[in-house]
């Protein structure tokens, strides 16, 4: 009578990757979760393709020229018979509250055009001021320089003419929160009324700000 034999097990592959897959659970380090905000995060923070914009006030704007500081971006038409003028409007109140904060004030608010054939540096310059002091215009000089920043961001807009010569604008409704290190770190929905009208409320931006700045500034982003 022939000896048994022991025939070797060899694990199915799922089963050897859900084995290592629980093994590096186990040793990797707890990653923090994000806190909750009106909008996204991105995780890492998106660094932005080569581009160059005017401003009304100020030298050109380049990937180059954003560390330092945090930026809120807007985006629109001076043109705009409303939206653009009530988002200027709440994005001012949401300024005026956080100077009143002891912390994270070193935010610039800025306003891109996506009609920059209309609007002009000296459209910005007259347009701007009306909402807060501090706002600072963009627009893009090119084409290439458009396409490169709005795609960056995700900008959805268009600006068509017909055969009259009347222009037609229309684009999303979204804040681009930038980074210290001139990289996107998240971007800001607004509120939808019960009538369906969308809007930023200042108090909520507020809020969201503040946590995005809390939480990087806790884990040294």
């Amino acid at each position: 009578m022939q000896g048994a034999r022991l025939i070797p097990f060899i694990a199915p592959p799922v089963i050897l990757i859900l084995l290592v897959g629980f093994a590096l659970w186990v040793i990797a380090p707890a990653v923090p979760s994000l806190p909750a905000i009106q909008g996204a995060w991105l995780m890492p923070a998106q660094p932005l393709p080569a581009f160059r914009l005017e401003q009304h006030k100020g030298p050109v704007v380049t990937p180059n020229t954003l560390p330092g500081d945090w930026h809120l971006i807007s985006y629109g038409f001076t043109h705009c018979p409303d939206i653009c003028p009530t988002t200027l409007v709440e994005m001012a109140q949401f300024k005026r509250a956080l100077d009143q904060q002891s912390q994270f004030t070193d935010l610039r608010l800025h306003f891109y055009t996506v009609d920059p054939g209309r609007d002009s540096l000296a459209q910005l310059a007259d347009y701007l001021p009306w909402f807060h002091e501090q706002f600072s215009g963009w627009r893009a000089a090119s084409g290439q320089d458009a396409e490169a920043f709005e795609s960056a961001l995700g900008i959805h807009a268009s600006v068509t003419q017909d055969e009259q010569g009347s222009v037609q604008v229309t684009h999303g409704l979204t804040l681009f929160l930038i980074n210290n290190d001139g990289r996107l770190q998240a971007v800001l929905e607004p509120t939808r009324t019960l009538t369906g009208r969308l809007h930023f409320e200042p108090d909520r931006l507020l809020q969201d700000y503040l946590t995005v700045r809390r939480w990087a500034n806790n884990h040294q982003l």
